[in-house]
């Protein structure tokens, strides 16, 4: 079913909430889910006084991914739909990997696959006591999820990610939590009442400046630390603000 997407009003217009409204059929992504997301994204990531954005599911489920195909994988390949779909789950997970602001996911239920990866994709992750974060190993070995156990990757200790990825085992919320994945935990039914306390507090600050912030991380984790250090010190020879 197709997404719907609310922006909260009044005092809170610089916290976008992105709401997966998954519908009836279950809380699998589909097509619609995925081009609407990606289109609800970049709607917001265009508007300049949005500074902070949250990602959220149902009260149930965060996103259990992409069902499993029925067909056999010659008429995958002749799906004309599918490129489409992948295409724009890409697209939508590189938006909010590389998004100048501040994203926050609120995960209360499962986070499975692609679901996983939206959630790993933002900034901040802010969860349930009761979620659940799945890395199915049938997707992995038919290379339908190497994008969640990439990002997984980045940011799990290498036994923590062969523990995501090869044991076929949903990693609780509170062992999340323990190894760094999983910023705050809140009680079930208030992880997006805790991202958005969190959003309205880092939105206090104008967006150029969280975009800046969320800049010298993406450097501080990429660059060797004899160039940080060189930065660092013609900064303060030039007498820059630290």
């Amino acid at each position: 079913m197709a997404q719907t997407y609310d922006e909260p009003a009044g005092a809170d217009a610089r916290v976008c909430v992105l709401n997966l409204q998954l519908g009836s059929a279950g809380p699998t992504m589909t097509p619609e889910t995925a081009h609407a997301g990606i289109e609800a994204l970049s709607t917001a990531l265009r508007d300049p006084d949005i500074g902070v954005i949250v990602l959220t599911g149902s009260a149930e489920q965060f996103c259990a991914g992409v069902p499993a195909p029925a067909r056999p994988a010659g008429e995958m390949a002749r799906d004309g739909n599918a490129p489409a779909f992948v295409d724009a789950l890409h697209d939508w997970l590189l938006a909010l990997r590389e998004s100048d602001k501040l994203t926050i996911a609120a995960v209360e239920g499962q986070a499975s696959g692609a679901g996983l990866a939206l959630a790993l994709a933002c900034d901040l992750i802010v969860a349930a006591r009761h979620a659940r974060f799945v890395l199915p190993a049938a997707s992995q070995t038919s290379g339908r999820n190497v994008g969640a156990l990439w990002l997984a990757a980045q940011s799990l200790p290498r036994s923590a990610l062969a523990e995501l990825s090869l044991l076929d085992a949903a990693m609780p919320a509170e062992r999340a939590h323990a190894l760094g994945l999983v910023c705050k935990l809140t009680e079930p039914g208030l992880a997006l009442q805790q991202a958005t306390q969190l959003a309205r507090a880092a939105a206090q600050r104008e967006p150029a400046t969280l975009a800046a912030l969320k800049g010298q991380i993406a450097r501080a984790m990429e660059q060797p630390l004899h160039e940080v250090l060189a930065e660092e010190r013609t900064r303060w020879l030039r007498g820059e603000a630290p």
